[in-house]
């Protein structure tokens, strides 16, 4: 069973509210699922809409057509109706279809179940006719609006439960749904990624967060703060969170920030000397739609360029992509691990999609804690960046005996003191660099994933000739793409999570293809510049390259792997 069920008003009609309760509804029966948020900076009229996307069958992806619509006004049912499927179910206050009648809108081509409503709980009125529609327990959705309301007066649960009792007991559903929600499985944790990014924080060991609130990362400081268990500033510019943040990382603190594009400009002075005195420094770059203020609450991934050349200088670093709400998880702790271990400064891209999105998840698995080399007991002569086989020098917690060092932002040698010693300044331009060198051999990790069709392999068992044509894709269009992929297993699939430094075994699962179709969110395919740049892919003889590229502040749908590519 595959249900899409999208609830759409202005911001002020409680719509985030009601998909909270039809989502957690569903978790708690055993689905698997996915949100799509999309609303509006301009908060107090405009339409947002919501998608809860529902399976029982393991899947997760995104789709512009519908099965199901709440609407909670007029403007923002008439905006959508070019998403619903054939003959689909709109649930409506009456007077909004009557409005959209008055104003010769037709809704003769779907099932439309409208009721009278004259008091502000529409949302509970549309949420019971839902219930009634899917055929749920009554039971049960009593139970889950005792649970929401819990904290409110019990005269509120009681008004809010009855009209649901009533609407069982007396609304007329003309045309029946042959669906039948019942308890598929145990109840499925839901989460949401930015919380999955915030848990592993508050989890691994990370003592300092900061940042200045900007869409899409906000969440993450408000998530932070809730858990209360890791010491935060909310400060006055992006500026002031980057060096607090350094310094805290300069007094052995894991430290880390988040912000999104315009943030992330006023952070790269900073880099710049987190870089050049080596200080291990994690940044989660949410992406929105830019340039400058742009379209902020919407999707692109229009920072890739920014995070692979974050600031000025000679230098390596480490980006990375998670392309699932476990590996958002996972790729937190991995994230400050490699940072401390490679006293290095790691960039985690996500974006609007990812960052906002709700879904159910299996168990979540973290790597151990790695600090890195640390003396307790340096030597009287300790140099804090001692030139060493590893090119990582041994580091010492502030305050301890004999560990005294400087850290500055000029070039300086072995101890910290600076210096413009050409033989010095070479080898100290060598150490930054190398020690990230041979990276994924070191570590033993291939982060990036290969993904075929199951209808690739032949009902004997034997595989049948593996896909000639590979999609490359990021983040979570992996999802939908996978989707795509399992429909049509011409295609594969490869799915990058580590940018940088980039896995160069990813060329050897493309020169032998015929074409790689590069999948990305912005308009000057920066994904594919930088792998085919990278991987000297123009170089294949017989490689057709080619890409699919969407910029229209929405994420890539099932529908546009369906119509674009084809």
């Amino acid at each position: 069973m595959n249900l899409n069920i999208r609830i759409t008003g202005p911001a002020w009609a409680w719509v985030n509210s009601t998909v909270d309760i039809v989502a957690s509804l569903f978790a708690e029966l055993g689905y698997d699922l996915v949100t799509d948020i999309e609303y509006e900076s301009r908060i107090k009229w405009w339409v947002n809409f919501f998608d809860v996307n529902i399976s029982d069958e393991e899947k997760k992806y995104l789709t512009k057509k519908v099965d199901i619509i709440l609407a909670f006004n007029a403007d923002s049912l008439k905006a959508q109706l070019y998403s619903l499927k054939s003959w689909a179910t709109i649930i409506v206050n009456n007077k909004w279809s009557e409005k959209l009648k008055e104003k010769w809108v037709s809704l003769d081509d779907f099932n439309v179940l409208d009721l009278e409503i004259n008091d502000k709980y529409d949302n509970t009125y549309l949420l019971g006719i839902l219930a009634k529609y899917l055929n749920l327990d009554l039971e049960i959705m009593l139970s889950k609006l005792a649970h929401v309301f819990a904290k409110k007066w019990e005269e509120t649960v009681k008004s809010n439960q009855d009209i649901v009792k009533n609407i069982f007991e007396t609304y007329e559903i003309k045309t029946p749904s042959s669906i039948k929600i019942e308890r598929v499985w145990e109840a499925k944790n839901m989460t949401f990624w930015n919380k999955a990014i915030s848990d592993w924080a508050t989890e691994c060991g990370l003592e300092f967060y900061s940042a200045y609130p900007m869409t899409p990362a906000s969440t993450l400081l408000s998530e932070i703060i809730k858990a209360g268990k890791v010491k935060y500033l909310q400060a006055e510019d992006e500026i002031a969170v980057i060096n607090s943040a350094i310094w805290a990382a300069f007094t052995w603190a894991r430290a880390m920030s988040g912000t999104s594009g315009g943030g992330f400009a006023l952070m790269t002075e900073a880099l710049s000397f987190a870089v050049q005195a080596e200080f291990p420094i994690t940044v989660v770059l949410a992406q929105r739609a830019g340039p400058s203020t742009g379209t902020p609450t919407y999707h692109e991934a229009w920072d890739l360029n920014f995070a692979l050349n974050p600031t000025f200088g000679d230098f390596e670093h480490v980006v990375l992509y998670p392309s699932s709400l476990e590996e958002a998880y996972y790729f937190g702790w991995l994230a400050l691990n490699i940072a401390d271990k490679y006293q290095t400064q790691v960039i985690m891209l996500t974006d609007k999609q990812a960052a906002e999105l709700h879904w159910t998840h299996t168990e979540l698995k973290a790597p151990e804690i790695d600090r890195g080399v640390v003396l307790d007991n340096p030597p009287s002569d300790y140099k804090r960046y001692e030139l060493t086989e590893s090119w990582v020098s041994p580091r010492v917690k502030v305050g301890t005996k004999d560990g005294d060092f400087i850290s500055t932002s000029y070039e300086h040698d072995e101890y910290g003191a600076t210096t413009e010693d050409s033989d010095m300044k070479k080898a100290m331009t060598e150490k930054r660099w190398r020690k990230l060198q041979n990276f994924f051999k070191k570590e033993g990790y291939r982060w990036y994933e290969v993904y075929t069709s199951p209808h690739s392999i032949s009902p004997n068992g034997r595989e049948v000739a593996q896909p000639k044509k590979m999609l490359i894709v990021t983040s979570f269009t992996a999802y939908t793409a996978k989707e795509f992929v399992k429909e049509n297993p011409e295609y594969g699939l490869i799915i990058v999570k580590f940018l940088k430094p980039l896995d160069e075994r990813l060329r050897d699962e493309l020169v032998w293809k015929d074409e790689v179709i590069f999948v990305e969110s912005n308009y000057s395919w920066q994904l594919e510049k930088y792998l085919t740049n990278e991987l000297w892919l123009k170089y294949v003889d017989g490689l057709k390259i080619s890409n699919l590229r969407k910029y229209d502040l929405f994420p890539f749908y099932i529908e546009d792997f369906r119509e674009l590519i084809k």
